[in-house]
């Protein structure tokens, strides 16, 4: 333990508060994806390489590491079974329904500028799509959430709890909002469920397993779609 707890939760809190502010500052009228999907990838590593380490560091602050968060080889097998079949549900539920209606209900501006779906059209593309889906949705952005609602736990017990997975859930589909309103609603819907899914067992592999199996199946469709 490098500083106290307390301290080490303040930090968190206020990190996760700024991540947040950057998020809001970033959304904004005609925002639009890079023109090439190789600056995509970049941007996207870059940011989710940046999560891991930040979010590694403050653990650490406070004398943790990421079992604390989850991550544990304990039942690793059940729990990625668990995490496989709720994701692959989940695909059908958010992706494939509910997001299909929303999206036809909300659909996307045309002044964002061309959609993600331009970065389905080369196959050779899934070489990129694929890892995204594990590294960058499955095991970053659940560490994410997962720290963040401990964090709102550690700070406010219960009530904090709730209110993490609130605002974890929001904020989530905020960040896809360049997807269309609709799209931005069954996201965040999705990341409530992954949030009840670790508090279930507290196992960080099946909402890890959830959310990458989830959107491996979305981009294997979207590239069909796309060469369609």
């Amino acid at each position: 333990m490098i500083v106290s707890k307390k301290s080490a939760l303040y930090l968190s809190l206020i990190a996760i508060a700024l991540y947040w502010a950057y998020q809001v500052a970033r959304q904004h009228p005609g925002q639009s994806l890079p023109a090439e999907f190789s600056d995509f990838v970049i941007a996207v590593a870059i940011s989710k390489l940046v999560t891991i380490v930040v979010i590694f560091l403050l653990l650490r602050l406070g004398g943790e590491g990421f079992r604390s968060l989850g991550v544990s080889a304990d039942a690793w097998p059940r729990h990625l079974g668990i995490g496989l079949a709720v994701g692959t549900a989940m695909f059908l539920l958010f992706n494939v329904g509910l997001g299909s209606v929303l999206g036809s209900i909300f659909p996307r501006s045309a002044d964002n500028g061309p959609s993600v779906m331009a970065y389905f059209a080369r196959p050779e593309n899934l070489l990129a799509w694929l890892p995204i889906s594990v590294f960058a949705g499955g095991v970053v952005e659940e560490l994410l959430r997962i720290f963040v609602i401990t964090r709102f736990e550690q700070w406010l017990g219960r009530t904090g709890l709730m209110l993490g997975v609130l605002l974890s859930s929001a904020m989530f589909g905020f960040g896809h909002l360049y997807q269309g309103l609709g799209i931005a609603i069954a996201t965040g819907l999705s990341g409530a469920a992954l949030a009840l899914l670790y508090l279930r067992r507290r196992s960080a592999i099946e909402p890890i397993a959830a959310h990458a199996i989830s959107d491996v199946f979305a981009v294997l469709g979207a590239t069909m779609l796309a060469r369609g």
